[in-house]
Parts: C-alpha cells; sequence; structure tokens
C-alpha cells in the first residue's frame, strides 16, 4: 500500500519541480490550450528528459526538443509520443503515454509543443 503512496508523492513533486518558477516566461500561443499543454507536459515528467525553453526545461536525456521540433507536424508528434522510436543515443521514451493521458491531453501536449518551436 505504501508503494503506490510514495509513487504518487514522486510523481507529484517531479510535476511541481518541473512547473515554471515566474518571472520571463516564454509566451504560450494560444490559451487555454498552451497552459494545458504546459501542464500535461510538467505532469508527465517529460521535462525531466527533455530540453524546451517553453517549459524551462532543461532535460539532458531524451533529445533536445528546441532543436527537434522545427522538423514535426502534429500528426509526427502524435505518432512519436503514442509509439517512441528506440535510440541507442539516448534513453528509451515510456511507451506508456497513450495509457496514461486521455484524448485531449495528447492534444493540449502537441498543441503546446507545437506552439514552442522556434
Amino acid at each position: 500500500m505504501a508503494a503506490p503512496l510514495v509513487a504518487g508523492l514522486v510523481a507529484a513533486v517531479t510535476a511541481f519541480l518541473l512547473l515554471p518558477a515566474g518571472g520571463d516566461e516564454p509566451p504560450v500561443a494560444s490559451e487555454p490550450a498552451g497552459q494545458a499543454g504546459r501542464a500535461v507536459f510538467a505532469q508527465m515528467g517529460c521535462g525531466g528528459c527533455h530540453t524546451l525553453a517553453a517549459a524551462r526545461a532543461h532535460g539532458e536525456i531524451g533529445p533536445d526538443l528546441d532543436a527537434r521540433l522545427p522538423s514535426h507536424t502534429a500528426a509526427t508528434l502524435r505518432a512519436t509520443i503514442l509509439s517512441p522510436p528506440k535510440s541507442e543515443a539516448f534513453a528509451e521514451m515510456p511507451t506508456d503515454f497513450g495509457e496514461r493521458m486521455s484524448d485531449s491531453e495528447l492534444d493540449a501536449l502537441v498543441a503546446f509543443l507545437l506552439a514552442s518551436r522556434d
């Protein structure tokens, strides 16, 4: 019984630590989708692995999203999130995001990522 509680606390603390601290935040293109997508990015722990200026994330395990997002479309982002490619260069991305996110959360995340492109 303690393990689920600990896992929940770790997820909550991680999400809290990944939220922007305030101050000069990068603009988010569309509200409320931008804020919702930023929240999903934090809740799913994406910033623990990926760098993304719009989320003030500095992860070094996965690809730098600031560099990779310009080459993506909504369809390719959705496919990559739901069925991540295997990579020898980076740690493997979780494969259960389709189970952990609702369709609306995934849509908000994709919209946020697209709006975050340079």
